[in-house]
């Protein structure tokens, strides 16, 4: 709180102006908090079903603001497409519908359940049919001495391995170094959390371009339960086993464990447009803005609606776009406004982007971004009580990155502030990596993330419209604005520090 109080103070520079710069009071003026409304209304409506990427709700979305930028004036940003498509391979581990499966010389089959009790650290598929064998608590020798897996056939086998209480991941690492190259793991613990507890079967995505299911790692966690009721086949248990130090090739019975991994395409895409700039010297040269136009979807029947994250940030791009259409002079630099998709599945469209740009990467001047501005921040302590109340942030809010490459940049911020008045904050460094802004500064744009703070909604089914501070995202849209006009009209482009 005390940081925050100090850094809260440090709202105006040197170079703080007080006034509107007539040369953008047109298009600033034109920023209205009544069509900011709109425009979260319909991004954050039920009917968009959270905008989830791959989803027909996200794809509305997408068709939605490049309608509002046409509508304005802005021009398509890629080879006369508003859109830039890519997809996402969506890998769900279908944890529910594990099984072992375990035939005796008698021909009889048992089929074991593994729902709630199998986690799985795998690229590929589980599909095993190898011979298992047992190798105790899975420790090595760290001499030439004999240890549990001298004479078990463990290269060409699935190593079974019961290691103590917080040991699974180093044990399992005992049975690689062994030469086990799949192996199982009995730990409680490893099992219940790799299933997860928010989703009950979580989809990890990549991009499809870059997807390959190569990879070493293939251990599956399974309970102490399931281990005893393997092993009572063979008229012995964990505890047993454990006392005896031993290891035993589980010969007479045919194994097959199966954790399905399935792989699905999800297309989905990011919304460029591009504002030209005034001058013929310096128009090919861009100041980028963006946001994450997607959000989480829907989960156990609820919707996710993100009025905040991101809606909010998704308008205020929309107003920056129509009030550089409404004045009467464009920058001398051309603006590059760009909405991305797949942001809450690991910043995918952002990288997609960088990797893939519509504009060089050398000609961008600098990337703003807008990422949850629709709040007053509310911090909460490990005992749950209140440690920032909303109604102290009003006026506050985050600048991220704007020091790490251009010393010039964060000044002009203050500059434009003046008429605005917006409390800066610099205590938010930490989530620097964790929104789209990053992957332009990995290439070397000087960039700066505007964030209003966290607060109890994030990622909830209860971040609703009426919860948004409607001036705060006009503050933004203006500052945001402002920036636009002034780092693209200056003769001279920021200095990069980084070059």
């Amino acid at each position: 709180m005390f940081t925050s109080a100090i850094l809260c103070c440090l709202t105006l520079g040197p170079l703080a102006q007080q006034e509107i710069d007539p040369a953008y009071r047109q298009g600033y003026e034109k920023i209205d908090q009544k069509e900011i409304y709109s425009w979260i209304e319909f991004l954050s409506s039920d009917e968009l079903a959270g905008r989830d990427t791959g989803t027909a709700g996200y794809n509305v979305a997408s068709k939605y603001v490049a309608s509002e930028m046409e509508g304005m004036g802005v021009k398509p940003g890629n080879k006369g497409s508003f859109f830039q498509p890519f997809s996402m391979v969506r890998r769900q581990r279908l944890l529910n519908e594990a099984y072992l499966s375990i035939k005796g010389a008698d021909g009889k089959e048992e089929r074991i359940e593994l729902k709630g009790k199998v986690g799985v650290v795998s690229r590929r598929d589980v599909r095993w049919k190898e011979r298992w064998v047992f190798a105790g608590k899975g420790a090595g020798s760290d001499s030439d001495s004999r240890d549990v897996f001298h004479g078990l056939p463990v290269k060409d086998s699935i190593v079974l391995v019961a290691p103590g209480k917080g040991e699974a991941a180093r044990w399992a690492w005992g049975a690689r170094a062994a030469g086990a190259r799949r192996i199982v793991v009995v730990s409680d613990e490893m099992a219940r959390r790799r299933i997860g507890t928010r989703l009950p079967q979580r989809a990890r995505y990549r991009i499809e371009a870059e997807w390959s299911p190569a990879g070493d790692d293939e251990i599956v966690y399974i309970t102490s339960d399931i281990a005893d009721r393997i092993l009572k086949r063979w008229d012995t248990s964990l505890e047993k086993m454990k006392k005896s130090g031993g290891g035993m090739v589980l010969e007479g019975a045919e194994f097959e464990l199966v954790v399905e991994l399935k792989e699905t395409i999800d297309k989905t895409r990011n919304v460029v447009g591009l504002i030209p700039g005034s001058d013929p010297k310096l128009r090919d040269e861009v100041v980028v803005i963006g946001g994450h136009l997607d959000h989480v979807g829907e989960h156990d029947g609820k919707i996710f609606n993100g009025a905040d994250d991101n809606a909010s940030g998704s308008s205020a791009l929309l107003a920056v776009c129509r009030g550089l259409m409404a004045n009467s002079r464009r920058p001398r630099r051309s603006t590059l406004i760009v909405f991305f998709g797949a942001e809450e599945r690991g910043l995918h469209g952002s990288r997609y982007y960088v990797d893939n740009p519509t504009v060089p990467i050398e000609k961008m001047v600098c990337m703003f971004n807008m990422d949850m501005i629709g709040r007053n921040e509310e911090r909460r302590g490990r005992d749950g009580k209140v440690t920032e109340k909303p109604e102290d942030n009003v006026d506050c809010l985050h600048v991220i990155g704007s020091k790490r490459h251009s010393l010039e940049l964060d000044p002009w911020i203050h500059k434009v502030n003046g008429p605005i008045g917006f409390k800066f904050e610099y205590d938010e460094e930490g989530v620097w990596n964790r929104s789209d802004q990053y992957n332009f500064a990995a290439k070397g744009v000087p960039v700066t993330f505007f964030f209003a703070g966290f607060h109890p909604d994030y990622h909830k089914a209860t971040d609703t419209i009426e919860k948004i501070n409607f001036d705060k995202v006009t503050r933004v849209g203006r500052l945001v604005y402002s920036l636009v006009f002034e780092v693209g009209d200056r003769p001279q482009r920021l200095r990069n520090n980084r070059l």
